[in-house]
């Protein structure tokens, strides 16, 4: 809670006393508070469970002998969503989880109605998320080769998105050449932004705060699928998912982009899919490769599942949130609200001030002092979550809402926060932008490959890959991504990730921003730099700079 013995946060035990229980209702604030024990990453995880073999039978074993021994006792649910096309199922004695599951996607009706195009029959993922199983610790299991996600004895939400996300992630790169980011996607005259980012470097603050420019778009707050196509000969769009080579090899997904570049004379069968989701039968020869790659980005959730926090920087989003279901919101003590005293009473007065009907609706017979407690206890906790209709906080119509509508984006930042230098904003070379997302440094000095610590991958001989890569760079004195591009021994996981965000950067302007404008004397407070910072991210959408700026020359991009 802190680096000392002061308590700023609590949360309230199961009213049962059931030590194994794993959700419990919380203190009340909006529809509903669902305490988990787990707030979290589980103690155990293990994305790797294909190596050991049973493992996967043996777990799922657990699965069946729980919904055998105790259906009569407790509910089990199953629930169908639809996720950029992939059909997930869920299956599940959690009220906590279903619900949040229901809210959070779009189900097979749902999906058919907004898009018009037929789900698959199938679900292509199961999920498996059970609390109460004796016979097995605290822990989430994720098999590649059978799809499929296991979780024992947490009932945290955030985790489980997470990791299906991931998985999901996998069967459209490997089967169609689709890229799932973890990352924030707006649209601002037109053009689309993403930013990729860990947490604590302003990827939030960034994508809601471009928002108060005109004729800007919401499009996404965690996590963004992004397509890259080419024009066809006859004015289409179409992304690669299989081409037929002269030698009989069939090249697949991801692969499709390098081969192309590679064979740009070469004609062949070739699969197809439009950004609408049609699939097409051409040749190769119809592509204008000519004209380059483009990007689309695809919206992933119905309803954002997004941290209370957001509060701290945009006030009038608790309008909503005190309007959503969520998890993990905490009391806080009388030693939080001194400590934090300003920044509470500075969010509170804008929020008993703002004319929002739905705001004065949902603060409506709470004194000042209750209204004080309700907006702390938003950002006390930072992995507190709401269920959020973005719908609710921007008009519908500057929002995305149509899972198969593509935001072409143009420019793309990698965010980070380091004080420690003047380095403002780079226009990044390939190497650059590769070596950024492949050690994926975070603020607190921990790596996040892609800045995405959930990818559906055996993190761990990843990282120590990396690593060897690193060592072997540094004593031959060269560039990590040209050694990287010369290996192999790269793990598939890698050269799938790492081929996509190749295509990224042939199709949009790349660029390293550092988030650390309250360095620059001339400006005053936190608030002040925050609205600087969105106007250089807008005059770097609109001029696509070259070079390098500081703390001492961005202002010349502002002028």
């Amino acid at each position: 809670m802190t680096a000392t013995s002061e308590v700023l946060y609590t949360f309230p035990a199961d009213p049962n006393g059931d030590s194994k229980a794993v959700e419990w209702p919380g203190t009340p604030i909006g529809p509903s508070n669902c305490i988990t024990r787990t707030k979290s990453r589980t103690q155990f995880h293990d994305k790797a469970i294909d190596a050991k073999p049973g493992r996967r039978e043996e777990l799922l074993d657990s699965v069946v002998q729980y919904i055998v021994t105790h259906a009569r006792e407790k509910p089990i649910y199953s629930h169908d969503v639809v996720i950029h096309g992939v059909r997930v199922r869920a299956v599940t004695n959690s009220d906590h989880l279903i619900d949040f599951w229901r809210d959070n996607w779009y189900s097979v009706d749902e999906w058919q109605a907004v898009t018009g195009r037929t789900a698959p029959e199938k679900p292509q993922i199961r999920v498996y998320a059970f609390g109460g199983v004796e016979d097995q610790a605290e822990g989430a299991y994720y098999s590649r080769s059978a799809n499929t996600v296991i979780f024992f004895n947490t009932s945290y939400y955030g985790q489980l998105k997470s990791w299906v996300l991931g998985a999901v992630g996998r069967v459209l790169a490997d089967d169609y050449g689709i890229h799932s980011i973890h990352g924030a996607a707006v649209e601002k005259d037109g053009k689309g932004v993403l930013y990729i980012a860990p947490t604590g470097t302003g990827k939030s603050t960034s994508s809601y705060g471009l928002m108060h420019f005109p004729n800007t778009r919401f499009h996404s707050d965690d996590w963004v699928y992004v397509r890259y196509v080419y024009h066809t000969r006859d004015g289409r769009l179409v992304g690669p998912r299989l081409i037929e080579a002269p030698d009989g090899t069939m090249v697949r997904g991801y692969r499709c982009f390098r081969w192309l570049e590679n064979h740009p004379q070469v004609d062949a069968p070739l699969i197809g899919l439009t950004p609408d989701n049609e699939e097409v039968a051409l040749r190769t020869s119809d592509l204008d490769l000519s004209r380059g790659l483009e990007a689309y980005g695809y919206i992933s959730e119905k309803v954002f599942y997004l941290r209370c926090n957001l509060v701290e920087n945009f006030p009038e989003a608790a309008a909503e949130i005190l309007n959503s279901k969520m998890e993990n919101v905490p009391d806080v003590t009388p030693a939080f609200m001194e400590k934090h005293r300003e920044l509470v009473e500075s969010v509170a007065r804008t929020v008993m001030e703002s004319d929002n009907p739905r705001l004065r609706q949902a603060l409506a017979g709470k004194s000042p002092e209750e209204v004080k407690i309700a907006m702390a206890r938003l950002f006390a906790f930072d992995n507190a979550r709401a269920m959020l209709d973005i719908t609710k906080v921007f008009e519908r119509e500057r929002c995305y809402v149509d899972p198969l509508e593509g935001l072409h984006l143009t420019t793309v930042f990698l965010l980070k926060r380091n004080f420690d230098t003047d380095d403002v904003l780079e226009r990044l070379s390939l190497e650059r932008f590769m070596e950024r997302l492949l050690i994926g440094e975070t603020p607190m000095g921990t790596r996040e490959i892609a800045y995405n610590a959930y990818r559906a991958t055996d993190d761990e001989s990843e990282r120590k890959w990396i690593a060897w890569l690193e060592a072997e760079a540094k004593a031959q004195g060269r560039p990590l991504y040209h050694l990287f591009e010369e290996r192999r021994d790269v793990p598939d996981s890698l050269l799938e990730e790492f081929e996509l965000f190749r295509a990224m950067y042939r199709a949009c302007a790349c660029y390293d921003l550092n988030t650390i404008l309250q360095k620059d004397p001339a400006i005053k407070d936190r608030q002040e730099a925050v609205a600087r910072t969105m106007q250089l991210i807008a005059a770097a959408i609109d001029q696509r700079p070259q070079g390098r700026y500081t703390i001492a020359n961005y202002a010349a991009l502002l002028r």
